[in-house]
């Protein structure tokens, strides 16, 4: 490996971006920018670190890290010749694996530390990497607490402070290190509304990952707005990002996040070109991630009904039509009846029902629902309400009001029991069945007949809902005689007459 930097005892380091000055500081390592990747076969040479005491190996003459062309690298087999003829390109690997060679763990922790750090030119933190890397991956011997691994920190420019990071290296690699995971989860929305989408980004071991860049965006947003976003975020302490999107039209829609920078869980090894000499693996390396959700946006679905039919008596059948339109999709329509009420305008649906039928609806159309048979007479008002689905809101209407015309009973009655010719008789009528009190005429029939044939007097009356009412007849001749009385239609009722009854006058 070539040397094209002076002594870095002699040079003052660049500074770690963002990293307080002094051995304080060492909470503070700067964060590998990305790194473009180098060609083939270049060659290495010196750019960040310190020289230290040669040795023949690898790992002698510098700590730190190099650079192939613009890409820094960090030496991963101590005990090989130095590498003066070139490099392979980069074979990405988790698992160096071998009998002897570094566990899977390892490899993983080395190339979160390579990702995250070892792209920085910074004396203090390329030496740093590179024990770190060592102590993962070079064996018992090249460990920190290790005679060559303390000795060769021990060279460099800043001993303690390249300690100090190469602990704090390797307790972070230890807590986070493995495949970075990114999952995505929008909520739903209501069309017009805005869909809130959390980014959330995790480590190897499950731990939140801060400081992320994330850029969300929805492909397919709908026909006014082809694509919503991008919207651009960065993950925070808790390793989420909350984004907004709007959402101006119906239906399922695609969040896709990406999220740059995320350390690499791979080891990016550059093979010699030379059998014997020493392998690199890159650093400064990154990955752009991406996640994608499907995400419903919920629309108004549109609902009306009418009566079937308009009108009808006590015991007949009724039912309501609703007309739907919505997203296609099966849901369920429940239908309730609710009254009686006294008027049309005083119908209303706040009331408990008194009949409820339901019914699957699917496409857009008419739903002829199940048929009721109201008890009694009145006036009653439809309520029809149809669920919602994954991209439509539950939709309600009352109204539909249909008139229950009740049928009323009439029970004759007269005194004296047996008339005498040239006397006065009293008939009574007894209402029953009249839904509300409202006035009721009854009618009252005398026949000259037994047969109900032939009227001789007539006579109206009314009176103020259910109950009895009387008038008074004079009966001229003896003879067999016949009466009826009947209710006369009404608003909320139908008419109804009493049976024909035989009358004998002496």
């Amino acid at each position: 490996m070539t040397s094209s930097s002076p002594s870095p005892r002699t040079t003052v380091p660049q500074a770690l971006a963002g990293l307080l000055v002094g051995l304080l500081a060492a909470t503070s390592l700067a964060v590998a920018p990305l790194a473009p990747a180098a060609g083939a076969d270049d060659r290495a040479e010196r750019w960040a670190g310190y020289r230290i005491p040669a040795t023949g190996r690898a790992a002698g003459g510098w700590i730190g890290g190099y650079r192939v062309g613009r890409t820094p690298v960090f030496v991963i087999t101590p005990e090989r010749r130095p590498n003066r003829a070139g490099f392979r390109p980069a074979d990405p690997t988790n698992d160096l694996g071998g009998r002897r060679g570094p566990s899977r763990r390892e490899t993983q922790r080395a190339a979160w530390i390579l990702s995250k750090y070892g792209g920085h030119r910074d004396a203090r933190q390329a030496a740093a990497v590179d024990a770190a890397v060592l102590h993962l991956l070079g064996g018992r011997e090249w460990r920190l607490g290790s005679a060559r691994g303390a000795r060769r920190v021990g060279a460099s420019g800043d001993p303690a402070t390249v300690r100090r990071y190469v602990r704090l290296m390797l307790r972070g690699s230890r807590a986070s290190a493995g495949r970075h995971r990114v999952a995505v989860v929008p909520s739903t929305a209501d069309v017009g509304g805005v869909t809130s989408v959390t980014v959330r980004v995790t480590d190897g071991h499950g731990g939140p990952v801060a400081g992320l860049p994330v850029t969300v965006t929805s492909p397919d947003g709908g026909a006014s707005e082809p694509a919503a976003g991008p919207v651009e975020a960065v993950t925070s302490d808790d390793g989420r990002a909350v984004v907004r999107l709007a959402a101006p039209v119906a239906g399922w829609r695609t969040v896709v996040a990406r999220v740059g920078r995320v350390p690499e869980h791979r080891l990016r090894v550059r093979g010699a070109d030379r059998r014997g000499q020493a392998a690199v693996a890159e650093g400064g390396v990154r990955r752009v991630v991406r996640a994608s959700a499907r995400v419903a946006v919920r629309g108004p679905q549109t609902l009306s009904i009418a009566p079937d039919p308009g009108q009808l008596v006590v015991g007949s059948p009724a039912r309501v039509v609703a007309t739907v339109g919505g997203d296609g999709a099966d849901r369920l329509a429940v239908a309730s009846l609710h009254g009686p009420f006294s008027s049309q305008g005083g119908a209303h649906c706040a009331t408990a029902s008194t009949a409820e039928v339901s019914a699957t609806v699917a496409a857009d159309g008419a739903y002829a629902m199940p048929v009721v048979a109201p008890a009694g007479g009145g006036y009653y008002a439809w309520r029809v309400a149809v669920s919602g689905t994954e991209t439509s809101t539950p939709v309600a209407s009352c109204g539909a009001v249909v008139k229950v015309r009740a049928r009323p009973t009439v029970k004759l009655d007269w005194a004296p029991a047996v008339p005498a010719a040239n006397s006065n008789v009293t008939a009574t009528a007894t209402v029953s069945g009249i839904p509300f009190p409202a006035p009721v005429d009854v009618r009252f029939t005398l026949y000259q007949d037994g047969a109900c044939g032939s009227s001789i007097q007539v006579y109206e009356l009314r009176r103020f809902g259910n109950g009895s009412i009387s008038s008074t007849f004079f009966v001229h001749a003896p003879g067999t005689y016949s009466w009826r009385a009947e209710v006369v239609p009404g608003d909320l009722w139908v008419g109804a007459p009493s049976a024909c009854l035989l009358m004998t006058v002496s």
